[in-house]
């Protein structure tokens, strides 16, 4: 158990301390990752994705219990916290939606896929493509409706969510992370196996997504100057306890296979994620609870990963 614990752990933190000291040396800069980030989200994760989805089993892709779980497990902890925000801490609609997706959304692609990758193997892809498809599909539509009701600037007669879930329904399948690896899915399903010469290239590209994304993550959080409050703490025991706990209880409910249960468990203990950040930037609300949350959380989250793998190996 401690070699396990080390071999899915240590990589993570080493590679991350090596991002963190590249921007402290000044080897590289904090705005450098941006481009990093491109790169594994527009490239080598979805390649990653589609080389795993292509050499699963199709039976394994139609487990529908295991995809009723993520949903339960992502869009609980969802619902769970905008109640919260909303009724608790008395945040308007459009904070409530921003602290939502922060406690809801995890890092699958920095952090989910490494400790998956190590643990489970290219099975481990499943649970980041479903999970993947989840947030684009539900999550992020209604947050980004949530937080157009909540603009002070936006005509709520002339608001129209459903369009505005189609388009972004529309948006999130052309992005490389939503249509790659669905289309790796389809051959599986469809029983089509790709050429060696296509999928050898393929296959290099996606081999360094897990190593290029940690680096990035661990560079992006040079500089930054987390606050601890009762927000912060709030949105981390959601996102690194009580999600997990919601995962496993779900999977124990539908009778998932072990190896399913330790992903929905690994899914959810995962902190989260970035790009719940960039959306409090770009909405100009909850940003320093957010960014605060997402630090200190991923560097918890690196002892609530060890504990959940320890707990369900």
């Amino acid at each position: 158990m401690p070699s396990l614990l080390l071999q899915s752990l240590f990589p993570l933190v080493f590679i991350m301390l090596l991002g963190w000291l590249s921007g402290k040396l000044g080897y590289t800069r904090r705005e450098d990752a941006s481009v990093l980030a491109t790169v594994v989200i527009r490239f080598a994760l979805p390649f990653h994705l589609f080389i795993g989805a292509l050499n699963t089993d199709p039976n394994k892709i139609k487990n529908l219990s295991f995809m009723a779980v993520l949903v339960i497990g992502l869009m609980g902890s969802y619902l769970l916290t905008l109640c919260l925000s909303r009724y608790v801490f008395r945040h308007d609609i459009k904070t409530s939606a921003i602290q939502s997706l922060v406690c809801a959304f995890p890092d699958m692609a920095y952090f989910g896929a490494p400790v998956l990758s190590v643990l489970i193997g290219p099975e481990g892809f499943l649970g980041v493509l479903i999970g993947n498809l989840i947030t684009s599909v539900f999550m992020i539509p209604l947050t980004i409706v949530l937080i157009r009701m909540g603009d002070k600037d936006s005509d709520l007669s002339t608001l129209n969510p459903g369009k505005m879930v189609v388009q972004n329904l529309i948006k999130a399948a052309r992005n490389p992370i939503v249509w790659i690896p669905v289309s790796g899915v389809l051959l599986s399903l469809a029983g089509v196996q790709i050429p060696h010469l296509l999928s050898m290239p393929i296959e290099m590209v996606g081999k360094v997504a897990g190593g290029l994304s940690l680096f990035a993550l661990g560079l992006l959080f040079y500089g930054e100057r987390p606050q601890l409050n009762i927000q912060t703490c709030t949105n981390i025991g959601i996102k690194n306890l009580i999600q997990p706990a919601m995962m496993a209880a779900a999977g124990v409910a539908f009778g998932l296979s072990h190896t399913l249960l330790q992903q929905v468990v690994i899914i959810g203990a995962t902190p989260s994620a970035i790009a719940a950040g960039m959306f409090a930037l770009r909405s100009d609300t909850y940003i320093d609870s957010a960014s605060s949350t997402i630090l200190i959380g991923t560097a918890v989250g690196v002892v609530t990963e060890g504990i959940m793998i320890y707990l369900i190996s």
